[in-house]
């Protein structure tokens, strides 16, 4: 999901993909090794619960996933990437803002506030 939230204003994952929360499943080098999909209902609580679904499938399916490595994000009604999420997932931040860039590892990001 990494490559698709970087532009969001001009890539959407579609309406298959709306209302979804996708985990990038990576291994503790960064290698990508799949991908989790989970559906929410479009409210926090809903995108936090299906985050956690995502990461015990993540660690059920692949047992090398890292869960610092692996991305976790959502899309909204439209299938557009709308969040970022904390592995912990105590996190959540609207795509494009500071907090999304320092959850997915941009530690320039915090540092900075």
């Amino acid at each position: 999901m990494t490559e698709i939230c970087k532009n969001q204003q001009t890539h959407t994952l579609g309406a298959s993909f709306s209302n979804v929360v996708v985990r990038d499943v990576r291994d503790r080098d960064g290698n990508k090794v799949g991908t989790i999909v989970e559906p929410h209902n479009g409210s926090e609580a809903s995108v936090i619960r299906a985050a956690r679904r995502a990461s015990q499938r993540m660690f059920a399916e692949y047992s090398e996933a890292s869960n610092i490595q692996s991305r976790i994000g959502a899309t909204d009604a439209t299938g557009k990437p709308k969040w970022s999420i904390s592995p912990n997932f105590r996190h959540l931040a609207e795509i494009d803002t500071d907090e999304a860039r320092y959850i997915w590892g941009d530690v320039q990001r915090r540092a900075r506030h």
